[in-house]
């Protein structure tokens, strides 16, 4: 715990900003449990609307809707283990350049495939 803390306080001291778990303990006096369940929950709740507003009537298109949906999980996929700067460490670093970076190949053993003429 000590070391969350001394990483805490570097952050703060190099003028990081406050964290949203952070910010909840202070607004409301509570323990950082509690804020990581708060934000937890509203994690999920956020999931839970964006995924009702799919299948109801809206008056988006249904494509706006899905690209909405996918740059959440992307932005949830890429960050769900800090940002890559208050702790540097691979797997977020690995997990931006996959998702924004790195070329995606579409046909990994295509040239294996007949040409077509």
């Amino acid at each position: 715990m000590k070391f969350v803390f001394i990483l805490r306080f570097n952050e703060l001291a190099r003028g990081d900003v406050p964290k949203s778990i952070q910010c909840y303990m202070k607004d409301t006096g509570g323990s950082e449990s509690d804020a990581r369940k708060h934000i937890r929950h509203l994690i999920d709740e956020t999931w839970k609307k964006l995924n009702k507003v799919q299948v109801e009537n809206s008056i988006f298109p249904k494509v706006f809707i899905e690209r909405a949906k996918n740059v959440a999980r992307m932005a949830q996929c890429m960050y769900q283990y800090g940002d890559g700067h208050g702790i540097v460490h691979q797997e977020t670093k690995d997990r931006v350049m996959s998702l924004l970076i790195q070329q995606i190949s579409i046909h990994p053993y295509s040239e294996n495939l007949p040409k077509v003429i």
